[in-house]
């Protein structure tokens, strides 16, 4: 899985790669979302439905291009646009990373076809 793969980076270099940002727009559950990343540890708490695997769901997107249940094909790549409480047309991933020591961005976004 490729979050695992994220997370383990991590473990054996934690001074080597550390994400830094995710700003989510119109991502299932996140109308405008931005989330900042501190050095160690960082838990995501809220009640079923709060959108807690969607920002794993997106990390994963920014990185990879596909995330697990992409993958599985439970889900189609516009149904991660958001349709609740309305309708969105687009959505947007951004993700900031410091790796070794030089800061990246990932932006990929998402039309309704």
């Amino acid at each position: 899985m490729a979050h695992t793969y994220v997370a383990f980076l991590n473990i054996l270099y934690p001074y080597l790669f550390m994400l830094t940002s995710l700003i989510l727009e119109n991502w299932k559950t996140h109308f405008k979302s931005t989330l900042n990343f501190a050095k160690g540890t960082n838990i995501f708490v809220g009640r079923i439905g709060a959108g807690k695997s969607s920002i794993v769901d997106a990390i994963c997107y920014a990185l990879y291009g596909t995330y697990p249940a992409l993958q599985a094909k439970k889900l189609t790549l516009s149904e991660t646009i958001m349709f609740k409480p309305s309708k969105k047309e687009h959505s947007n991933v951004t993700l900031l990373f410091d790796y070794e020591g030089k800061y990246y961005r990932v932006e990929r976004d998402i039309y309704l076809e």
